[in-house]
C-alpha cells in the first residue's frame, strides 16, 4: 500500500482554502493529474456525495469514481474511490493559522496489476505529485488566480 501525508501553509483564509479543496471540478486549475471532475450526486458537499474524476497517471487515461466518507464543513474531507484501477483513499484537512490556511492531505492507494510490481515507484510518484500539486495549489491561491 502507498501512503504518505504531505503539508502545506497558504496564506488564504482557511475557508477560501476549503471551498477549493471540496469543489471537484476546480481539480483540474491545481491537480496536474486532474483532467475534469465533477459532481455526480445533487445538493451540497457532505457524506455520501459522489464524483467522477478523469485524471492521467503514467500516461494513461485514468478515470475513478469516488465518495466522500466524511465530511466537517470548512475543515475536513475524506474520500474513497468506488471505481477505478485501483482501491484509494485521502483526506484534507484544513485549519487557520497565522492569518492563513494549514492543509494537510493524506492518501492512501494500492497499486493493482503491472504497477503493483513497481510498488516503490508508485510511492515515489504519487507522493511527488501531490507534493508538486499542492505547491501548485499554494501559489495559485496566494496570487488570487484560484478561488
Amino acid at each position: 500500500m502507498a501512503q504518505g501525508t504531505i503539508d502545506v501553509h497558504i496564506n488564504r483564509p482557511a475557508g477560501d482554502v476549503f471551498a477549493v479543496i471540496a469543489d471537484v471540478s476546480k481539480n483540474a486549475r491545481w491537480s496536474s493529474t486532474a483532467v475534469a471532475g465533477r459532481q455526480t450526486s445533487p445538493g451540497r458537499v457532505g457524506v455520501g456525495t459522489t464524483a467522477h474524476e478523469v485524471s492521467t497517471f503514467l500516461g494513461r487515461r485514468v478515470e475513478v469514481d469516488s465518495v466522500v466518507t466524511e465530511f466537517i464543513a470548512g475543515r475536513r474531507l475524506a474520500y474513497r474511490t468506488t471505481g477505478g484501477p485501483f482501491p484509494s483513499s485521502g483526506s484534507f484537512v484544513v485549519e487557520a493559522q497565522g492569518g492563513g490556511a494549514s492543509l494537510t492531505a493524506t492518501f492512501e492507494a494500492v497499486p493493482a496489476g503491472v504497477v503493483a510490481c513497481l510498488r516503490p515507484l508508485f510511492d515515489k510518484l504519487v507522493t511527488r505529485a501531490l507534493r508538486h500539486d499542492l505547491a501548485s495549489l499554494k501559489r495559485l491561491m496566494e496570487c488570487g488566480d484560484l478561488r
